[in-house]
């Protein structure tokens, strides 16, 4: 067995004389094995770098002027069905800070690595800038012949007039890019990738002639149109409650008597604004989109009652409501003019079936009508309740809804556009 054991070690080079060729054998494997491992992880994370860049569209969701200090946010990168047209969206809400006009903006377009270096511009575009009058939205417009390929671009915007003076400069110097020219004009730099796939796909941008209305709609409007008429679906299912307190409260006070029976109260005359109002229909659930709809025979002063779900902003209220020949102007300002009903609850009558009057014949801590009591205030509640919640519908909510129509008119009539050849550089 020992000389088994010897001619083994000889042969596979395993006894002490072979020391240093088996070092060198073990350090290769070890070596070998790390370069494997290495360059599994770099084509890992070259993989995920990759995937990253295919699919993320915005890297700076907000921004801030480098000289004036003023703060915007890019709400969105969209783009049309083919992928070569894209628009990068901004946000200024202090819009009496920043110029509606487009010729007062130009743009300077780069690529950039995901370090931030600068690169080249894989695609060839052409850009143009457009502001959505004086909402404080602003839009890049850049049109490319090809899809655009997943690359990060970097953007600066300059403002060639100052609205604001702001004494020392911007308050973050820190944070400004090193080549000068944030100092010199008022700048802000946004880096996006429109060949992301998260970028949102636009209707608006896909056809051929630039609808600016359509776009400002789709882009901007669209979501706050959405938010109002689900603000008003919660409304109507809230008035709905309220309408369900004000059946309960009527049914127990036609069964709630004192004196042994003999003393009842008088259903009270309900105030006319309220009269007679039902909210008829369900309330969303699910995927089932709710039906919920007031029917009332008064609309309140300041207030509206169209059919908004059979409507929407982009095809508009106001020319329907504004008679003819009037503009909706004329139109809204009268209908702001109109003077509110007062509520009078406390001049409602609460009178018992032998003809007393509960609030002014009988003490507040008199004991014996104390049920007809509750019931008083319960009801005198929940009228209340419900005709706060009739104003908020009608007057507010609807108000909101054809606030976002006039904003949409008014980027129609006075839009802008800058699509001179010095409106976008890019290299």
């Amino acid at each position: 067995m020992k000389d088994s054991a010897k001619a083994f070690g000889a042969r596979f080079k395993l006894d002490s004389h072979h020391a240093i060729e088996r070092f060198g054998v073990f350090f290769g494997a070890i070596a070998l094995s790390f370069v494997v491992i290495f360059s599994a992880t770099g084509v890992s994370a070259y993989a995920n770098n990759q995937e990253a860049l295919s699919s993320k569209a915005l890297y700076t969701p907000t921004f801030k002027t480098s000289k004036t200090d003023i703060s915007g946010d890019v709400p969105g990168i969209f783009v049309n069905a083919d992928r070569t047209r894209a628009m990068v969206l901004m946000h200024f809400k202090d819009t009496a800070k920043v110029s509606a006009n487009a010729r007062d903006y130009r743009g300077f377009l780069t690529g950039s690595s995901r370090g931030l270096n600068q690169e080249s511009l894989q695609t060839k575009v052409d850009g143009s800038v457009y502001v959505f009058g004086s909402t404080g939205y602003m839009g890049v417009m850049l049109d490319s012949d090809k899809p655009f390929n997943p690359q990060i671009m970097n953007l600066t915007m300059r403002a060639n007039t100052e609205l604001v003076f702001k004494e020392g400069g911007a308050s973050t110097e820190k944070d400004l890019p090193a080549d000068g020219s944030f100092q010199k004009f008022d700048q802000w730099r946004v880096f996006f990738n429109p060949g992301g796939s998260e970028a949102t796909v636009s209707a608006a941008l896909s056809t051929p002639k630039v609808d600016v209305g359509a776009i400002f709609n789709e882009v901007v409007v669209a979501a706050q149109e959405k938010t109002i008429r689900n603000t008003m679906d919660a409304q109507l299912a809230l008035m709905q409650t309220d309408l369900n307190r004000i059946n309960d409260g009527t049914a127990e006070l036609e069964r709630t008597t004192a004196d042994g029976g003999a003393l009842r109260l008088v259903a009270p005359k309900v105030p006319k604004q309220i009269a007679g109002d039902v909210v008829e229909g369900k309330a969303r659930v699910g995927e089932t989109a709710s039906t919920l709809k007031l029917k009332t025979d008064v609309v309140l002063p300041m207030g509206y009652g169209f059919d908004w779900r059979g409507g929407s902003v982009m095809a508009g209220y106001l020319k329907d409501l504004s008679p003819d020949g009037s503009s909706y102007v004329s139109y809204l300002a009268k209908r702001g003019k109109e003077v509110r009903d007062e509520f009078r609850i406390n001049e409602m009558q609460w009178r018992l079936n032998d003809g007393t009057d509960l609030k002014t014949d009988y003490s507040g801590s008199d004991t014996t009508v104390k049920p007809l009591t509750d019931i008083m205030n319960k009801l005198s509640t929940a009228y209340q309740d419900y005709y706060k919640d009739k104003t908020t519908y009608q007057v507010e909510q609807y108000k909101q809804l054809l606030d976002l129509e006039v904003s949409l008119r008014n980027v129609e009539s006075n839009h802008t556009v800058n699509s001179t050849k010095e409106a976008m550089v890019s290299y």
